[in-house]
C-alpha cells in the first residue's frame, strides 16, 4: 500500500501542522486572586497576583510589596502547584480555585479563593 518513506513524510507533516496550530511557546500568565482566611472570624479578604510560566516551569506570587518565587513547581493541564519553606500554593485550572498555605512560627494558616486573569490595574 504505502511505502515507509510516504508514511514517515505524512507523520512529519502532521507534526509540523500541529506545532503551527498549537505553538509550544506561551507567554507567562498573570492571574489576580481574592483570598479568604479560615480560622480568624475577623479576617479580611486579601489579594495576590500569581504569575506562572509553563515554558520555564516557574511560579511567582506578588503579595503587597513581597515578590516570592516558588520552587518545586508542577504545572499541568489540571493544576498548578509550588512551594517554599514559608508558603505553598495550589490552583485548580478548571475553576481557578486557589489555596494558599503559609507557615511561620505559629500554626499554619490557610486561605482559599478564586483567581481570574489580571487586568491592567492589577499588574
Amino acid at each position: 500500500m504505502f511505502d515507509r518513506q510516504s508514511i514517515l513524510t505524512g507523520v512529519a507533516l502532521i507534526g509540523w501542522l500541529a506545532s503551527c496550530l498549537h505553538p509550544t511557546e506561551a507567554a507567562p500568565i498573570r492571574v489576580h486572586c481574592v483570598l479568604s482566611s479560615t480560622g480568624a472570624a475577623d479576617a479580611k479578604p486579601s489579594e495576590i497576583d500569581i504569575v506562572f510560566d509553563v515554558e520555564s516551569n516557574s511560579l511567582t506570587v506578588d503579595r503587597g510589596t513581597q515578590h516570592i518565587a516558588l520552587s518545586h513547581v508542577t504545572i499541568s493541564t489540571i493544576s498548578i502547584d509550588g512551594y517554599t519553606q514559608a508558603m505553598s500554593i495550589g490552583i485548580d485550572r478548571s475553576s481557578w480555585s486557589v489555596v494558599v498555605q503559609t507557615y511561620s512560627q505559629g500554626p499554619p494558616t490557610a486561605e482559599f479563593g478564586t483567581c481570574k486573569p489580571a487586568t491592567a490595574d492589577h499588574s
